[in-house]
């Protein structure tokens, strides 16, 4: 049978790969739930960061949310472990799932690596600055990126995503065809940037007892 290309289209993906999207999934509630704490150090990185996109998301482009937004999040939640934990940043994705033939550039991968390369991925990010008459679809490129994963692991394992509009992220899980999105979590609320930097932490720790 030929294999077919798919565009970065959410419907169609739901469609083609047969998912089903459920109001409630306990991973992710509990994923999405974590509690840790911040020392102090950790808390004036908070506040110095939270200060400023409070004054300059409006302005900022995709690449500037990826320096002065995420890069310091995932610095401050302290997900990299030597060996086993790493963050990768625009890296190809490709593979073929129902005979449909996947290609997505990731534009944050959370895996373990080898060689300074991904291996094991575990977790997508997709960043998207909406402007007028943009087209692309963070959230499709994302799932198409975790099913992609989901095929190439064959473990049963859920594969975690998010993505972002701007500041503002939501967090979801694939479990077989079951996808599944938390609640939005915007970044120029410092709560809810806290409980970002909670989750990732968390990702870390499933991570590691997987």
């Amino acid at each position: 049978m030929e294999k077919k290309n798919l565009d970065f289209d959410l419907a169609q993906i739901f469609e083609t790969f047969h998912l089903v999207e459920a109001d409630k999934r306990q991973d992710l509630e509990n994923w999405v739930a974590a509690n840790y704490e911040l020392d102090a150090f950790e808390q004036q990185i908070v506040n110095d960061l939270h200060e400023d996109i409070s004054l300059t998301s409006d302005h900022m482009n995709e690449e500037e949310l990826k320096a002065k937004l995420v890069s310091l999040i995932f610095y401050v939640s302290k997900i990299q472990v030597q060996k086993k934990i790493m963050v990768f940043y625009e890296r190809a994705l490709s593979g073929v799932v129902e005979n449909t033939s996947l290609s997505v550039i990731c534009d944050c991968m959370v895996a373990s690596p080898i060689v300074g390369t991904p291996k094991y991925p575990y977790f997508f990010l997709q960043e998207f600055k909406k402007k007028k008459g943009e087209k692309k679809d963070p959230e499709a490129q994302m799932l198409m990126a975790m099913l992609i994963a989901q095929q190439k692991k064959q473990d049963n394992k859920t594969i975690y995503g998010g993505y972002l509009v701007g500041t503002s992220w939501k967090f979801t899980t694939l479990s077989q065809n079951e996808y599944c999105v938390s609640r939005i979590f915007e970044a120029t609320n410092k709560n809810d940037l806290i409980q970002i930097i909670f989750i990732l932490r968390k990702l870390k720790e499933i991570i590691l007892n997987r």
